[in-house]
Formats: structure tokens, C-alpha cells, sequence
């Protein structure tokens, strides 16, 4: 039984950040999971220094997995190097479908209840 979970990086490096966002693409597709979708949001200012770094890169996986390959990719996390942070949640709805019910909501409000 599959899952849904949000996967955030932050790497030391832009250059490091192409290479781990392709290898943790392929960890995932080798430990079974569905890579749904890769956010990169890029070089971006720290809120307090990591490991002496004052940037970092962030990127964010959205994919299913069955729980048993989510302790493999919290341990390949916590090896690497050019990783400086990471964090793993769980999500209910793909990140695609949940924008979407928002719209759909919006739109099924009748403009004289919003009015009131």
C-alpha cells in the first residue's frame, strides 16, 4: 500500500543540487517509489548558518512510496554530505489534485453568500 509524501532538500551547493536531485530521483524509482513531481526553488538565503553555509539550494520531491522505503531514503539523507538538511512528511493529497479542490471550492460559493 502506497503513500504520499513530500521530500525537502537542502543542498550546500547548486552544483551539488542537479546531482542529488537526479540521484534521489533514481534512489526513489530503485526503492519502488513514483517521483509524482520535483519542485526546484533554487539558491536561497539560509535562516541561520548551516555547517558555516549561509545558502543553500532547496528542492522538493512529491512521490508514493510504501512506508518500508521511506527509512532507505532517511538514511541515504543523513550520509550525505551534500545534504545539509532534509525533511520527510507524509502528505494526504498529491500536491496537482489539492490546488485543484481549492479552485473547484472558490467556484461553488454563490456570490450572494459571500455578499452577506
Amino acid at each position: 500500500m502506497s503513500r504520499e509524501y513530500e521530500m525537502a532538500l537542502i543542498v550546500d551547493t547548486q552544483e551539488n543540487a542537479d546531482e542529488t536531485v537526479e540521484r534521489y530521483a533514481s534512489l526513489l524509482a530503485e526503492w519502488g517509489a513514483t517521483v509524482v513531481n520535483i519542485d526546484r526553488w533554487g539558491v536561497r538565503r539560509l535562516a541561520y548558518e548551516i555547517q558555516k553555509r549561509q545558502q543553500g539550494d532547496y528542492t522538493i520531491f512529491y512521490f508514493q512510496a510504501d512506508p518500508g522505503a521511506i527509512a532507505n531514503v532517511e538514511r541515504a539523507c543523513r550520509l550525505d554530505e551534500a545534504i545539509l538538511r532534509h525533511l520527510i512528511l507524509q502528505t494526504e493529497i498529491p500536491p496537482q489534485e489539492e490546488e485543484e479542490e481549492v479552485e473547484e471550492a472558490a467556484e461553488e460559493v454563490p456570490v450572494e453568500e459571500v455578499a452577506q
